[in-house]
């Protein structure tokens, strides 16, 4: 027979964290008589206000069960483990059904992901919010495409809706992913510069952690700039990355031959410009690697906003 720790890590083996073990292991020992929190406490280097918790999981797990009261012990509750044998038997039943449906995720899902993992996705214009459609209409009759689209609402200090789209823009030098965010309000924003001065900062602080994850760059920079387009003044970020982290991404190996080999490698590098555009009770955000590309994204707006 295995020793006592041995069966700790056979517990451990099939999906119980060791704590949940050693309490599981605990309740086999004591048999159909059961364990009181007291009992498991002085048996178990656990802390008491922790053994709680670990027998409503168990107990939701399916291998251990309230079973009375200990009349002696003011009435505390006796837990018991569940037969062995029925709780394996629990798991082996659990884990065909999960093979099962994994299999018919296969047979019925396999080609579209796959298709998705080497080509990407493209989400349809009739797929989003109409609040969007005929922003992005002009873009998708010039070969542009929407390759993700995301509606969530927040409700921390402001209550707005939140669109978060990511378009693809197939005439970019090197960057072909733009992104496209809309903020919708209760009331005029563009009037409150308290609230947008506060966004604006919390779109720089975002802005800079999403695109160092994404594009995998040590040296990420965002300077505040303005940009003069279609007769408006709009704040915007300059989005630029040091020469040395370029020669590490995949994102960025196009344009490499770009740079001299005596070239400074802690010199910075433009990869584009972000845009943040208000609108009455609304906020347009878009980033894309050039000031053209960015007025191909706005145009439509001013189109359907202002005119």
């Amino acid at each position: 027979m295995l020793k006592e720790n041995e069966f700790i890590e056979l517990l451990e083996n099939i999906g119980l964290t060791r704590n949940q073990a050693l309490v599981y292991f605990a309740l086999i020992k004591a048999g159909l008589k059961g364990s009181i929190v007291r009992e498991l406490d002085h048996a178990l280097e656990i802390k008491r206000t922790n053994i709680y918790p670990i027998l409503s999981d168990l107990t939701q797990i399916g291998c251990v069960k309230e079973s009375g009261r200990a009349e002696k012990s003011k009435n505390a509750t006796i837990y018991i483990a569940l037969d062995p044998v029925q709780f394996l038997d629990h798991l082996i039943q659990k884990k065909h059904a999960e093979i099962e449906n994994l299999l018919q995720v296969k047979k019925t899902h396999s080609k579209s992901l796959q298709t998705i993992f080497k080509k990407g996705i493209e989400v349809k214009l009739d797929e989003i919010d109409s609040k969007l459609k005929d922003y992005f209409k002009p873009l998708i009759d010039s070969g542009w495409w929407i390759q993700s689209y995301i509606e969530r609402k927040e409700l921390a200090m402001f209550n707005y809706q939140v669109y978060d789209c990511l378009l693809h823009a197939p005439h970019a030098r090197f960057l072909k992913d733009c992104s496209f965010h809309l903020f919708i309000f209760d009331y005029d924003i563009e009037k409150d510069n308290n609230a947008l001065e506060f966004f604006k900062q919390g779109l720089k602080r975002k802005t800079k952690e999403m695109k160092s994850y994404f594009f995998d760059i040590k040296q990420f920079q965002l300077a505040d700039d303005k940009l003069n387009i279609f007769e408006k003044q709009l704040h915007c970020f300059k989005m630029r990355v040091k020469i040395k982290d370029l020669e590490n991404s995949e994102y960025f190996t196009e344009i490499l031959g770009e740079f001299k080999d005596n070239e400074r490698k802690d010199q910075y590098y433009e990869i584009g410009k972000a845009v943040i555009l208000p609108i009455k009770e609304k906020i347009f955000y878009l980033w894309a690697e050039s000031e053209e590309i960015l007025k191909e994204m706005i145009e439509p707006i001013l189109k359907i906003e202002v005119i």
